[in-house]
């Protein structure tokens, strides 16, 4: 089994005269990667002994010798005394190679039917569905932050933007509730969806043509919680669109919490000065003393992109592969993880960041008297007096030129400059350039009166008690 000093591999030594190379074996070890799957493997083999057993395949004792020696094995590595063998390359190996050892000759039955090709397939789907689950419970304690800084905010006035340039008025529960949107469609037709695909399992199709043994898919199936079986052995051990999905999916979450964080970086600049962010979430500047920088919504913000690029790699390394598994399978999950890690840890620190968040109510209605903010709201008075919308625009429109003529607001010009560009301009049209007043009209289902808001928020709420 050895030859010029290097020991082949025992699992596969009967093939091989001669150990790989040092750099060939140091080049395609996965252990430092792929050891993260060690429980999803340890469960995925306890599920296919017992399946092996109904088949006849390996006696009760047998059976009980395996699952003594992997409960071992887990516990081992969870209080790290399990030794990880890079000469063994992977998850899969090493903890074969240790059940061996610690449960003799019956551990070599385990692999009967089996390949690493369906091994590894199962264990990541089962991975990621563990991760689906935790980062749905870190989006909904994002969501729950949201909504409570909504509620306390759901009368609060501040500017809407559209180019960043002032626009209408909103309250800033109103703001706050749009992201609760966005992360809503990354829970429910993303991160769910995703998972509902990925609950399809390989495990019984072996290295690529299925197994001739009488294999209980349907029993492994129900062991390992999966919804469906894969139906063909080929298409089950190359696949990877779910890893492609999953990475599409926090790439999208990556990309809305970065646009949440550009917003807070803002409204936190002495410019805004829309809201004052907590301590424990800011840092200070080695030279300047009066500094307070929002450095983790800028490193959200800035992390984001690993999600992209990680996608993109998982794109490039799957675009060219024939069936069935080749090697190059290996490097998914580095990218795969490095988003998850992202994923968790920025939902985490979000959530501290929101709720440590506190709004300059006084800046934020200060603001609400600039930038024309209600020239709208007079465009639809004129609409509401029968003028064909157009036509209001183009007046507003001069309006407007006259006012900034004069360095005023629409609100600042005399009653008599209004009457001048419309005759249909009356003494009611006060309540229309006043933006406190505005935004009680857009109660429509999704506007920003604070009324509506309410009704959002008690919606959210229901929502987010139920997902316990």
């Amino acid at each position: 089994m050895t030859k010029k000093g290097k020991k082949v591999n025992p699992l596969w030594g009967g093939r091989f005269d001669s150990g790989i190379n040092e750099l060939a074996q140091s080049f395609s070890a996965s252990i430092d990667i792929d050891k993260r799957l060690f429980e999803a493997d340890i469960k995925g083999s306890i599920a296919y002994a017992e399946v092996l057993k109904d088949a006849k395949l390996i006696n009760p004792s047998e059976l009980s010798k395996i699952k003594k020696g992997l409960a071992k094995i887990l516990k081992e590595i969870q209080e790290d005394k399990f030794h990880w063998d890079p000469a063994l390359e992977d998850v899969h190996m090493n903890i074969e190679s240790r059940l061996v050892k610690v449960a003799g000759a019956a551990a070599k039955k385990i692999h009967t039917g089996r390949s690493r090709n369906d091994q590894v397939a199962t264990d990541l789907r089962l991975f990621l569905r563990d991760k689906i689950a935790d980062l749905l419970n870190l989006l909904t304690l994002l969501q729950k932050s949201i909504v409570r800084k909504a509620e306390e905010n759901s009368e609060t006035i501040m500017p809407g933007f559209t180019h960043l340039q002032i626009a209408q008025p909103v309250t800033f529960g109103h703001h706050l509730m749009a992201w609760y949107e966005m992360l809503s469609r990354d829970y429910y037709s993303r991160l769910q969806d995703a998972n509902e695909r990925m609950s399809v399992l390989p495990l019984g199709s072996a290295a690529l043509s299925g197994t001739r043994f009488d294999i209980n898919r349907e029993l492994l199936k129900r062991k390992l919680g999966f919804k469906e079986i894969s139906k063909n052995s080929m298409d089950a051990v190359s696949d990877r669109d779910f890893v492609l999905e999953l990475a599409s999916v926090l790439s999208i979450i990556g990309i809305h919490l970065s646009r949440i964080c550009e917003e807070i970086v803002i409204w936190s600049s002495s410019q805004f000065n829309y809201v004052e962010l907590s301590d424990e979430v800011c840092t200070g500047s080695s030279i300047m003393p009066q500094k307070k920088n929002p450095d983790m919504a800028e490193l959200i913000r800035g992390g984001s992109s690993k999600t992209i690029a990680n996608l993109t790699g998982l794109l490039a390394l799957m675009k060219n592969l024939p069936l069935t598994y080749n090697r190059d399978l290996q490097d998914d999950k580095e990218y795969i993880f490095s988003s998850i890690d992202f994923s968790e840890d920025s939902l985490a620190l979000l959530t501290v960041v929101v709720n440590g968040m506190e709004p300059n109510k006084a800046k934020m209605k200060q603001d609400c008297f600039q930038g024309q903010i209600t020239a709208t709201d007079l465009a639809d008075y004129l609409v509401e007096k029968n003028m064909p919308f157009r036509q209001a625009h183009e007046v507003v429109g001069k309006i407007v030129a006259l006012a900034e003529s004069k360095d005023l607001q629409i609100f600042e010009l005399d009653f008599s400059e209004l009457r001048k560009f419309s005759k249909l301009i009356q003494e009611d049209v006060k309540d229309y350039l006043d933006p406190q007043k505005t935004i009680l009209s857009r109660k429509q289902t999704g506007g920003t009166a604070p009324s509506q808001v309410k009704k959002e928020i008690k919606k959210a709420k229901l929502t987010l008690e139920r997902r316990k």
